[in-house]
């Protein structure tokens, strides 16, 4: 009945834990609380919630475990009767902690047993500002005990000013660090996501102003080169037109000023070549 070589857990990390028969291999279900002699500082078993609502439970009791894994417990539930003990036994979940002078100091939260016995081996609770106490979780072992309850459970003065703070086991600090870890890991990677969705808005940002620079660009280039092409168009209509009216005048004034001696043709005159020899 070890969890990891450990003898000593807390019951809160059994808390959910899915619960199997080691001989049929059915589903028990999934622990939901665990039931406490409190007079003895023994737990009796546990009880199993079943189905996807949870509305049905079966009590197993301690001596039907048969191991505690990681991931599952395994028990044998055939041949044993449900003892007077386990039908006495109650729940222990956040009792309110008061001193035997009649003080209220604090909640109970949780508490540690032996996985080999079942015995509880120390009691953890919460007490801000009682007595100088701060923030954080505190134990007081099972022989400070007066008295409990299903409300209440009555713990010796001394003992509670005398509480030392709870040191997790190398297990739990293992499995804190890990959380830590995953914890980081989440926040980095969102990060990274974060800073990729605000270098992709950048970059489209850039782009769009970049485009429309471009757009600004070519639009008064555009406008300045078809400004000069129609510029150039109206300075050659201009010249072809000067060019057409000189060489206009140019015709008119060859025809005015021709040169050389000019025949008057008399249909009476005779050529010398013509005329008649004696």
């Amino acid at each position: 009945m070890t969890e990891a070589a450990q003898t000593s857990i807390r019951q809160s990390q059994l808390h959910h834990r899915l619960v199997i028969d080691l001989e049929t291999t059915e589903e028990v279900g999934h622990v939901s609380h665990f039931l406490v002699d409190a007079k003895n500082h023994q737990v009796e078993g546990f009880v199993c919630k079943q189905g996807l609502l949870g509305f049905e439970t079966v009590p197993v009791m301690w001596v039907q475990l048969e191991s505690v894994g990681q991931d599952s417990i395994l028990v044998r539930r055939s041949g044993t009767v449900i003892s007077e003990r386990l039908d006495a036994a109650i729940a222990l979940d956040k009792q309110a902690v008061w001193s035997d002078a009649g003080d209220q100091v604090g909640q109970l939260v949780d508490y540690c047993l032996d996985l080999s016995t079942g015995a509880i081996t120390q009691y953890l609770f919460t007490a801000p500002g009682w007595q100088g106490l701060t923030e954080g979780i505190y134990t007081f072992t099972p022989a400070a005990v007066v008295s409990t309850g299903k409300k209440r459970i009555m713990v010796r003065q001394a003992a509670l000013e005398q509480a030392a703070k709870f040191v997790p086991g190398v297990q739990d600090r293992v499995k804190e660090a890990w959380q830590q870890d995953i914890g980081r890991t989440r926040q980095d990677v969102q990060g990274a996501i974060n800073n990729s969705r605000e270098v992709a808005e950048q970059v489209q940002t850039q782009a769009q102003k970049l485009t429309e620079q471009a757009r600004s660009q070519f639009g008064q280039v555009f406008g300045q080169v078809k400004k000069r092409s129609k510029h150039l168009r109206s300075q050659v209509n201009d010249r072809f037109a000067d060019a057409a009216s000189n060489f206009g005048n140019d015709r008119k004034a060859d025809h005015r000023q021709v040169s050389g001696h000019t025949i008057d043709v008399d249909s009476e005159e005779i050529w010398p070549d013509e005329e008649e020899t004696p």
